[in-house]
């Protein structure tokens, strides 16, 4: 009897470890278009920014990236609606994912919100002690890096530590227009390659 216990438990252990790596192979499947979109965004955004900020001379263009993330929210949000009704499974390694770039969605939107919008209104100035770009960068390497772990792909890991920190150290560094053109290099490494060779694989 105790014998067909541990065989029933190891058969579980076997099943449910089964269950995770299948989940993760289909996780992978379907991280490539969503890491392609944003780092197309985002690369797209830099480039404009930098190159309107440098040649007028004046960092309003900035509040393109507030256009950018409703485009891609809203491709996105459109995505998930398409998903659901084409009845794709969803598991438990793909909401991990869902939940680690929603995290990163809110605390990026939220600092772009507080430094830019709600600063000016409540301190009747800009907080320019603080340099947004270095810390989404770090944020962006962090989720990257954490995508790889969780996938078990180690070149989307290593591009997030290298995305993430070399771009960090380049934008504390470079100032003005500079920080944009770094962030288009950050989303290079970190989300549009990495999303690209997953689908090459697939």
């Amino acid at each position: 009897m105790e014998t067909n216990n541990e065989l029933t438990a190891e058969r579980s252990l076997e099943i449910i470890s089964r269950h995770i790596e299948q989940s993760r192979k289909d996780t992978t499947k379907n991280a490539g278009m969503p890491m392609i979109l944003w780092g197309g965004l985002v690369i797209v955004t830099g480039l404009a920014v930098g190159y309107l900020w440098k040649e007028t001379g004046t960092p309003n263009w900035n509040f393109l990236w507030f256009a950018m993330a409703i485009i891609g929210w809203a491709i996105t949000i459109w995505a998930s609606k398409k998903e659901k009704q084409q009845r794709l499974p969803v598991t438990f390694m793909s909401q991990v994912m869902g939940s680690l770039w929603l995290s990163f969605g809110i605390f990026a939107s939220a600092l772009a919100i507080l430094l830019y919008v709600v600063s000016p209104f409540v301190f009747n100035t800009w907080i320019v002690n603080i340099s947004y770009t270095p810390i989404i960068i770090l944020i962006l390497g962090v989720c990257t890096t954490a995508t790889g772990l969780i996938l078990k792909q180690g070149w989307i890991t290593a591009g997030g530590i290298v995305g993430g920190l070399a771009g960090a150290a380049l934008a504390y560094g470079l100032h003005g227009p500079y920080e944009a053109f770094v962030m288009a290099g950050v989303a290079l490494v970190t989300l549009l390659i990495p999303g690209i060779m997953i689908n090459r694989r697939n």
